[in-house]
């Protein structure tokens, strides 16, 4: 046999591709990961929001959950790099972003919309606080910071899907 071979598949594994000059993919796994963890943890107060769309709270925690999969794929695809956690990585960066386009739908229309909440008594005006004023404010809150999680973690797995794609697609 010659020594003049084409190399063979292991050894030169397939990694995701750079982007640019200062993309990480570690890190992009890790923030993702974060951001899933954040949804997830939001998950608590949108159950008990959730008043208008009656499963509210099952759009952060699927979306929460398929972030951490897409990243904790990204991540060991990144540290030991083989085509099949590669592929994982790339079909859970697409269902991340399937689910992030979901999400940011839902996220926009609860955070767009108001509650059907009587207005406060006079009672309640005269003490400067109205429970309904709070709720509505809480409720408009836990809305905007999920879809602004929600936007950001759009971008991660744009980058960790599109990465992935062009490192197979490469080798």
């Amino acid at each position: 046999m010659s020594s003049n071979q084409m190399p063979s598949a292991d050894l030169d594994p397939p990694k995701f591709h750079r982007l640019f000059k200062f993309y990480d993919p570690e890190v992009v796994a890790l923030t993702t990961i974060l951001l899933g963890l954040f949804q997830l943890l939001l998950t608590i107060p949108a159950y008990n929001i959730s008043l208008d769309i009656k499963y509210f709270f099952m759009c952060p925690l699927c979306v929460g959950s398929v972030s951490v999969i897409a990243g904790s794929f990204g991540m060991a695809s990144e540290r030991t790099p083989k085509r099949e956690l590669l592929k994982n990585s790339l079909i859970s960066g697409l269902a991340g972003l399937v689910g992030t386009l979901i999400g940011l739908i839902m996220y926009g229309y609860a955070a767009s919309t108001s509650l059907d909440i009587p207005p406060c008594s006079h009672e309640s005006l005269e003490y400067h606080t109205c429970p309904e004023t709070i709720f509505q404010n809480f409720y408009k809150t836990i809305s905007g910071q999920l879809l602004f999680y929600n936007i950001a973690a759009l971008v991660l797995h744009c980058f960790l899907s599109f990465s992935a794609f062009k490192g197979l697609r490469i080798h």
